[in-house]
């Protein structure tokens, strides 16, 4: 029977719910993450986490190409045989194991680079992830195919609590650098046995190239975009810790990491809510709908983001102290510079969802190859002025970048960019107002403890922000909301994997 067919005899769409329970799992881990970043931070120190971060980086650059993109291919073909999986199976499993060889060898000659001896023995023993990615990759596409995403709720749930158990346990026991690679293979292996079991992919000794001659002319296009995307988001931390070494590298990962968490929260439930309503008016051929709800979108994401950051980058000196300790008091400035990041990649990220809910990927993928080579381009020629300088710089250049993104939009949608701009007016207005009065309330808040200070900060700063969007645009707000409603409400949902081109 079709899943079109178990649709409606249930009367639900297992996917919309399940695409639900994954948003769900995202805020879980993204809140465990947070819970733990201090422990972490506090138990394992500068050096020691800014040593893992050059490691990271290099293992999941590799990770970016362990499938060829074959797993999302495999999802978009509705009729998949066995010989196909199997196929996929051992091409992807192969080319995993191929790759985890390379880093285990390429290793040694980039710790001489970055004059760091400890750093091939954290690399061979992250590169197990590449190899547990590529046999998954079946069991995602069947995952993905039959529209099961609670699979991946419950994989990130078990992976979160028990990363997130191995690694304080380890660092309690002094582990050091060590405690954050046990978190990351624990976290791969929960997902590997989970998906795996769930998914129960049909695997024989059968391999046939032929069967997926197509599906890796599709998955280059997918590599190509993702690989950018990674490029955007991991090689500046290789050139902060080569320039300026691993303790300048971990106030900048760390950092960076906070800055990006709002971005993570909204890639569960708002990048599939933006995409799925766009994808159906332009699915209807109705490009005045799909302008508004870009309109719309950019609107309701600047009014939740503005505060954010701004708030982050006014309060960062004392969350700094107060969250992490003392030895992370460099951080505070890279924290406050870096908030203009992300506030760019945020709304970058959006963006994309409206481009991909339009069809555009191939602009998608010139997106985010221009956001990879700015990234790059900005930190190689100002890291070596310093790593606040070089946040700074980033800050500017993705804003940039921003603006970039909203410029293309426009162009697409054939709407004047003032309109997409005057999106963010609501958001930026009550951000400048909150900020204004958060900085004439510190005399008066400076004789309070850290804690209540910071509270007080984030009451105060909340309560004007809310008045002042409430005042200037609670109807359109209201109207964003249920323009929205009513783009979800009609049909069934496009498929989660968006065509390449």
């Amino acid at each position: 029977m079709s899943l079109a067919g178990v649709r409606g005899r249930r009367g639900f769409d297992p996917a919309a719910l399940g695409a639900l329970a994954l948003s769900g799992s995202n805020v879980l881990r993204m809140g465990v993450q947070l819970a733990m970043l201090p422990i972490l931070a506090r138990l394992v120190g500068p050096s020691e986490y800014g040593l893992v971060a050059l490691a990271v980086p290099f293992v999941l650059f590799c990770n970016m190409l362990a499938d060829a993109g074959m797993s999302q291919a495999l999802a978009r073909r509705q009729e998949v045989t066995t010989e196909l999986e199997s196929t996929v199976f051992w091409l992807a499993g192969g080319l995993g194991l191929a790759l985890s060889v390379l880093a285990c060898a390429l290793a040694w000659p980039l710790a001489l680079v970055l004059d760091q001896p400890r750093l091939p023995w954290l690399i061979m023993a992250l590169s197990p992830i590449l190899v547990m990615s590529g046999l998954t990759a079946v069991a995602n596409a069947r995952v993905i195919r039959e529209g099961r995403f609670g699979v991946f709720a419950g994989g990130d749930f078990i992976s979160t609590v028990a990363s997130a158990a191995v690694a304080l346990t380890a660092a309690l026991n002094g582990a050091g650098a060590w405690s954050l690679v046990a978190q990351q293979l624990t976290m791969w292996v929960c997902k590997f046995a989970w998906v795996n079991l769930n998914a129960r992919p049909r695997i024989r000794r059968y391999f046939r190239p032929s069967e997926v001659r197509d599906l890796v002319r599709f998955g280059v296009h997918s590599v190509g975009a993702n690989l950018s995307d990674f490029v955007s988001r991991n090689v500046d931390n290789l050139i902060v810790g080569g320039v300026l070494g691993t303790v300048a590298l971990g106030y900048y990962a760390m950092a960076y990491q906070i800055v990006r968490v709002p971005d993570l929260i909204i890639s569960g439930p708002l990048y599939l809510y933006v995409f799925t309503a766009v994808s159906r008016a332009a699915h209807d051929g109705a490009r005045g709908k799909a302008a508004d709800l870009a309109v719309s979108a950019l609107r309701l994401a600047s009014s939740v983001l503005a505060p954010t950051f701004v708030g982050l980058a006014i309060i960062s000196p004392l969350a700094v102290a107060l969250v992490l300790g003392e030895k992370w008091h460099d951080a505070a400035p890279v924290l406050t510079h870096l908030t203009a990041a992300g506030f760019g990649f945020a709304h970058c990220f959006v963006m994309g969802a409206i481009l991909m809910g339009l069809g555009r990927s191939h602009l998608q993928f010139r997106m985010t190859a221009l956001a990879g080579a700015t990234t790059i381009g900005t930190i190689a020629v100002t890291a070596r002025f310093g790593v606040e300088t070089a946040s700074a710089a980033i800050g500017s250049a993705i804003l940039l970048v921003m603006l970039a993104y909203l410029e293309v939009l426009a162009r697409d949608l054939r709407i004047p960019r003032r309109r997409l701009l005057g999106a963010f007016l609501p958001g930026l207005a009550g951000a400048a107002v909150m900020a204004g009065a958060l900085f004439a309330a510190e005399p008066l808040l400076a004789s309070l403890p850290d804690l209540a200070r910071l509270v007080a900060m984030i009451a105060l700063g909340g309560a004007v922000y809310g008045a002042v969007v409430l005042a200037l645009a609670r109807g359109r707000l209201i109207d964003d909301a249920r323009r929205f409603a009513r783009a979800h409400a009609k049909g069934a949902a496009p498929s989660a994997v968006p065509e390449a081109v």
